[in-house]
């Protein structure tokens, strides 16, 4: 249990170690390697301090367990309709991070025109330079092996890393190339609205209605994990937000402990 601690000004604190095996990832996306902390103002009443400090230390220990999960690479399983599902949580994320204050148009134009000519078009076959209207909506960009080029930059563009730690979920390999290569179609769309909110259009986004629903959990197997089992629970109780993040850091830890021995000795239903 981390300590919460209050300083000669009023002002509450708390410091958590970060493992050594997901420092690097941990500070690349977080910005501190060695130790989360919470800083909370001196008019935060202590009831409530305990609580912010239940669920920011909750907060991280999802962020591991997530991080830990997708460097061993397990985690869920995603068929392509969930990728799409989720890549559309991702679009809402995205645009929220930074729609309230959007920047300069400029921002996004350079954006947008680096993610086409320094990340895609460099991919682009030699038959399609030789003549482009041979294929004049660029379809070969969905080749799997230009997918698989731009990958990572997709993945780092757009910030896929911290979104699938902030959400708790840690996807097998292949579940993470479905899920950025769903985040590939989408990405310039985001980088089109976040322009158009710059430049000071606020009309009504459309985009995300056309998403489907992302169906939490994987199809039952006749052995039941239990993280199959929490997101049941969560599916069917839809309990608070507050508890699904203090219960989900638990979760992944199970799975990641119950995946490192004989299926013999997992617990199945």
């Amino acid at each position: 249990m981390v300590a919460l601690n209050r300083a000669a000004d009023g002002r509450w604190f708390a410091r958590k170690g970060i493992p050594e095996d997901v420092r690097e990832d941990y500070q690349r996306l977080y910005g501190h390697k060695r130790e989360a902390h919470l800083k909370l103002p001196a008019g935060t009443p202590k009831h409530e301090a305990k609580a912010r400090l239940g669920e920011w230390e909750a907060e991280v220990e999802t962020r591991i367990a997530t991080l830990r999960a997708q460097r061993n690479g397990e985690g869920q399983p995603l068929t392509k309709l969930n990728a799409i599902a989720l890549a559309g949580r991702w679009y809402n994320w995205f645009v929220k991070l930074h729609e309230a204050d959007p920047g300069k148009p400029k921002y996004w134009r350079d954006f947008s025109d680096h993610v086409v000519w320094n990340v895609i078009r460099p991919e682009a076959p030699d038959e399609y330079e030789e003549d482009p209207g041979s294929d004049p909506h660029a379809d070969w960009q969905y080749d799997p092996e230009v997918r698989e080029a731009v990958r990572p930059q997709i993945a780092e563009l757009a910030r896929v890393a911290t979104f699938l730690a902030n959400e708790g979920k840690a996807l097998n390999l292949t579940a993470h190339a479905l899920f950025v290569d769903a985040v590939s179609d989408n990405l310039l769309p985001a980088i089109q609205l976040l322009e158009k909110r710059a430049n000071g259009d606020y009309a009504r986004d459309e985009r995300p209605d056309t998403f489907p629903s992302f169906a939490d959990g994987a199809p039952r197997s006749p052995s039941v994990s239990c993280w199959e089992l929490f997101e049941a629970f969560v599916l069917a109780t839809k309990p608070a937000p507050k508890t699904v993040t203090r219960w989900r850091a638990v979760f992944l830890e199970m799975q990641r402990e119950w995946s490192l021995r004989p299926s013999s000795g997992r617990p199945s239903m």
